[in-house]
């Protein structure tokens, strides 16, 4: 099965520069999450959500909170692409995930959720979508279901630790 049934479409494809490698020799944690923004513009320009939507309507959406996973280094001239698959949608917000992988070797190199809130430019204040936009977020929505079930959603941060043996009485 292609990556593309798998995981959702691809939004950004492009090859790592050299400004992006960091002292470590591979690229820098911020660079991949450039590399999701440009993928999550991507997918709003197909929705008429970018930036033509944002001066014409005075309405953009704002990022709320995102969890990132670094799974596999990449380093200079590697070709990547990124995956978005839509989780949910409601009046004022979306949940996505996004997936970056290393073309050549197939590998995951880093996800990214996100919660993104939809906003009225002129007060700074949460908005609801169109129902236009409504529709299309549910298409998106009810098509992306078909796609496999990210591991790593609704991850926390914490480190873990072996569970302790429990005292004997």
């Amino acid at each position: 099965m292609s990556k593309e049934k798998k995981y959702g479409p691809v939004f950004l494809e492009t090859t790592i520069r050299k400004e992006w490698i960091d002292y470590n020799g591979h690229m820098n944690m911020a660079y991949y999450v450039l590399l999701f923004d440009e993928a999550l513009t991507n997918f709003l320009d197909s929705l008429d959500l970018g930036p033509d939507y944002v001066q014409q309507s005075e309405k953009s959406l704002f990022a709320l909170e995102n969890h990132v996973t670094y799974q596999q280094e990449l380093g200079l001239d590697d070709p990547v692409c990124v995956h978005f698959q839509l989780l949910d949608v409601d009046s004022k917000f979306i949940h996505y995930f996004m997936r970056l992988f290393h073309k050549d070797r197939t590998k995951l190199s880093a996800t990214l959720e996100q919660i993104s809130l939809h906003v009225n430019m002129e007060n700074r204040m949460p908005t609801r979508f169109d129902k236009t936009t409504m529709a299309k977020l549910r298409t998106i929505l009810d098509n992306d279901k078909k796609f496999e079930r990210p591991p790593e959603m609704g991850r926390s941060i914490t480190i873990r630790r072996p569970a302790k043996a429990s005292a004997v009485s």
